[in-house]
This record gives C-alpha cells, sequence and structure tokens, in this order.
C-alpha cells in the first residue's frame, strides 16, 4: 500500500503573518541599500596612483650608526606594493628602506641607518608595483 501526502493539513493558501511582510520589506531595502552605495562608490572612486608624504620622526644615535626614523603616508587612490625609500646624505651616503604593502590612506614607519650623521638628508620614493 502506497502511502500519499496528506495535503489537508498543510496551510497552503493561508495569508501571510505580518512579520513575513516585515522581513520581506526590511530585506529588500537592505539589497537597494547596498546596490545604491556600491553604485555611488563605482562612480566617484577616483583612479589616481599612489601619492607619497614621507616625514622624519626622529634622528637617533645607535651603536650601529644614526638611525633616522620615517613615517611613510600614502594619501593616494591605489594601493602600492614594494615601496622603496632612499635617504641621501650630502656626503653621498645613501640608504634605502622598501615597506611590502602600502594601502591608500594608510601609514607605515621605518627607520634608514647611516654611518656618519644624516645632515643635509634628502628622502624619495624611488619605486613601487602595483599588487
Amino acid at each position: 500500500m502506497s502511502e500519499e501526502p496528506q495535503t489537508e493539513n498543510l496551510p497552503v493558501n493561508r495569508a501571510p503573518h505580518p512579520a513575513e511582510w516585515i522581513i520581506g520589506a526590511a530585506s529588500a531595502l537592505g539589497v537597494l541599500a547596498l546596490v545604491a552605495y556600491l553604485a555611488v562608490t563605482a562612480m566617484t572612486e577616483a583612479d589616481g596612483p599612489p601619492d607619497f608624504e614621507i616625514a622624519i620622526d626622529d634622528v637617533l644615535a645607535g651603536s650601529g650608526g644614526w638611525h633616522v626614523r620615517v613615517t611613510l603616508r600614502n594619501v593616494g587612490d591605489k594601493t602600492a606594493a614594494d615601496v622603496m625609500l632612499r635617504g641621501e646624505v650630502g656626503a653621498g651616503e645613501t640608504s634605502e628602506l622598501t615597506f611590502d604593502y602600502v594601502p591608500a590612506g594608510s601609514t607605515r614607519r621605518g627607520a634608514l641607518v647611516f654611518a656618519r650623521e644624516p645632515d643635509g638628508l634628502e628622502l624619495s620614493v624611488r619605486s613601487y608595483t602595483d599588487p
């Protein structure tokens, strides 16, 4: 004997509960808000290159030489990887520092080390790659 499903006990044609309407409306508003946010972000996002600001925080004498602590800030629109910062002292001495990853709007810190006191220090970003 085969068993047939009993359909008379299932509420097939019942009216939706008010909580279903509330949850459905809230979900629809959430999806619309997300789509609107993504559309506005896509249309207004700038597409410029990374832009770096370099600041000297401290110059400290250490046992291995002079340590110049620096802050590198990416104020541009794009992320940069393998950012090479070079410091040059007037006497021809150079020191280089590489930052692995500098996202847009972020700050990274590091130190350059020189054998002599770094008078007339010039800092510059020499290269970076697109991640």
